[in-house]
C-alpha cells in the first residue's frame, strides 16, 4: 500500500472519529430520545415470525464469536495465499474497551424489555462481556461494520470483474443494511446506538488498514 493510500484511511478514521465525538455528545444529552423511540415502533409494525427469527439469526451471526470466527478464517487464508500476517487486523479488539467506555459513560438507557423480538431462549457467551444499564453504542453493528469494510477492502484488491464486484459489494452492504435494521427490530438497540456502532466499526477498520 502506498503513502497516500495510508494516509488517506487514517484521514478518514480521524473525521470519522470527530463525528463519533460530536454523535456521542448528543446521545448523552438525550437529543435523539423521541426519534429513536419513534423508528423502534414504527420499525416494528411490520412484525412476522419469520421476520423474528431470520433477525434473531442474524443476531448470532454477528456475536463476537462468529465474527472473530471469519477474521480468523480471513488471516489464514492471506497467509496462506501471500505468506503474510497482518496483524493490524487485530486492531478489531479496540472496539470492545470503547464500546465499554459508551455504555458506562455515555447515559442512554436500553429499550425496555416489553419491546424486545429476540426469540430464543439463549444468548451466546459474549452477549455478557459488556453488560452495563446503557446502550450505546452497539457491538453487533460495530462488529460488523468493522468486517465488512474490511472484506471491501480485499475485494477491491482482488482486481476482480466490475460486474463480481459490483454483486459482493451489494451483498456486503445488504448485510449491513440488515445488521442495521435487525438491531432495531428486535428492541436490543435504539436507532442512535446503531449508528454510533456503524460509525465506530468503520472508523476501527481504517486505521487497521491505514497499518497494512
Amino acid at each position: 500500500m502506498t503513502g497516500r493510500s495510508r494516509f488517506v484511511l487514517f484521514s478518514i478514521a480521524v473525521i470519522l472519529s470527530l463525528i463519533l465525538i460530536v454523535l456521542s455528545t448528543f446521545v448523552h444529552l438525550d437529543f435523539f430520545r423521541q426519534f429513536d423511540f419513534r423508528s423502534m415502533i414504527s420499525i416494528q409494525k411490520i412484525s412476522r415470525p419469520q421476520i423474528d427469527f431470520l433477525f434473531s439469526l442474524l443476531t448470532i451471526l454477528g456475536s463476537t464469536e462468529m465474527t472473530f470466527l471469519v477474521i480468523l478464517i480471513i488471516i489464514s487464508v492471506l497467509f496462506i495465499r501471500k505468506k503474510n500476517l497482518y496483524l493490524s487486523i487485530f486492531l478489531y479488539i479496540l472496539i470492545y474497551p470503547l464500546e465499554l467506555l459508551g455504555k458506562l459513560l455515555i447515559y442512554h438507557p436500553k429499550p425496555p424489555v416489553f419491546l424486545s423480538r429476540y426469540v430464543f431462549d439463549f444468548h451466546l457467551p459474549s452477549s455478557f462481556i459488556i453488560e452495563t444499564s446503557y446502550s450505546y453504542p452497539s457491538g453487533h453493528m460495530a462488529r460488523s461494520a468493522f468486517l465488512v469494510s474490511l472484506l471491501v477492502f480485499l475485494i477491491k484488491r482482488e482486481k476482480l470483474s466490475p460486474a463480481k464486484n459490483k454483486f459482493l459489494f451489494l451483498i456486503l452492504i445488504i448485510y449491513l443494511f440488515l445488521m442495521f435494521i435487525s438491531r432495531i427490530y428486535l428492541g436490543e438497540h435504539w436507532f442512535s446506538d446503531v449508528l454510533g456502532g456503524t460509525i465506530l466499526g468503520i472508523m476501527i477498520s481504517q486505521i487497521s488498514l491505514s497499518l497494512w
